[in-house]
């Protein structure tokens, strides 16, 4: 399996009762997990989390560890700490040594394909542009969408 976050970007920073403001992607947002298979097919799109919470927060708030076995899972290097399988990060100041990088490349080949699957989710225009209507609507729009994305790829020539 594979990990990964992704921000869908909105107009406003402040949400009620929510910091959407993600300082990573310097936009305000919300985050949602993505999880796929090795093979690209999407299994699991996790509801909206408000974007100034990172991956490591999303992936605990649902518990998604419950689901995954942590020693088959990969995931970038914003989920460290959790053991899953992550590049290792090169010390400030400091160099990766020739395994390391080799560790990192193998784990980001396989990686890439939980970001085409982000790409082809957010394909939708609605998602891919700034989301503009009321935040209230948010969740009711994001899961008409999550339910056609699942539809269709499981209904592919119809």
């Amino acid at each position: 399996m594979i990990v990964d976050g992704t921000l869908v970007p909105t107009y406003n920073w402040h949400g009620p009762g929510m910091r959407l403001y993600s300082g990573k992607h310097h936009c305000a947002g919300f985050n949602h997990q993505i999880i796929c298979t090795l093979d690209g097919v999407p299994l699991v799109i996790t509801d909206p989390v408000p974007g100034a919470h990172h991956d490591t927060f999303a992936y605990r708030w649902y518990g998604l560890d419950r689901f995954l076995d942590p020693h088959d899972t990969l995931a970038d290097k914003g989920y460290q700490g959790l053991d899953l399988i992550t590049p290792v990060k090169k010390l400030p100041g400091g160099e990766l040594t020739d395994d390391e990088k080799h560790l990192n490349r193998h784990i980001n080949h396989h990686r890439v394909v939980i970001e085409r699957v982000i790409a082809h989710f957010k394909c939708w225009r609605v998602l891919s542009s700034i989301f503009r209507r009321p935040l209230t609507s948010y969740r009711r729009v994001f899961s008409v969408v999550r339910a056609l994305f699942f539809w269709i790829q499981n209904h592919p020539n119809e």
